[in-house]
């Protein structure tokens, strides 16, 4: 078995949407070639579906804030849509959502089996668990909201060049 070799991806952040009540802040990561943005527009009705209602809620176990963040990843083979919010004060879950544009029609799919989130996904999590901690935690209401939403991966970015 062939193992490819890492190699950084460019990756950017592009601003906060809102889809479903919900503010998510959008990244994007290539694989050497230009992440083709429409296609990934026609994942954010799985994105708005996937999204608990109501986005921010007060329980007993922990709150609901109503932000996340999605990953649009081109990929070499295929595109994926990861999809993450934070909920129950410490908890980020997570959906994956996968196109294979060279297979019929390209349509939107979950992920199953062994697709999942990948190396490159996962510097972009940890820059938010990262943010997460050090904006919301030690304040947990509107202020804290607001500082997170403004944290943003642009030092993931550079150090990638």
């Amino acid at each position: 078995m062939t193992i490819t070799a890492y190699k950084p991806r460019p990756t950017k952040f592009t601003g906060v949407i809102e889809r479903a009540g919900w503010r998510l802040k959008v990244y994007e990561i290539t694989c050497g070639k230009p992440l083709d943005r429409a296609a990934f527009e026609r994942a954010l009705p799985l994105v708005d579906a996937a999204l608990p209602q109501p986005p921010e809620q007060r329980r007993r176990d922990g709150g609901r804030y109503g932000v996340g963040f999605v990953i649009f990843h081109e990929g070499a083979t295929k595109q994926y849509t990861v999809l993450a919010w934070w909920d129950s004060d410490n908890e980020l879950l997570l959906r994956v959502f996968v196109r294979e544009p060279d297979i019929g029609a390209g349509e939107w799919r979950s992920a199953r089996g062994h697709e999942s989130i990948c190396i490159w996904d996962l510097e972009v999590i940890w820059f938010e668990r990262n943010a997460w901690v050090e904006m919301m935690l030690p304040i947990g209401d509107s202020c804290g909201v607001h500082a997170y939403l403004q944290r943003v991966t642009d030092a993931v970015a550079s150090s990638r060049t």
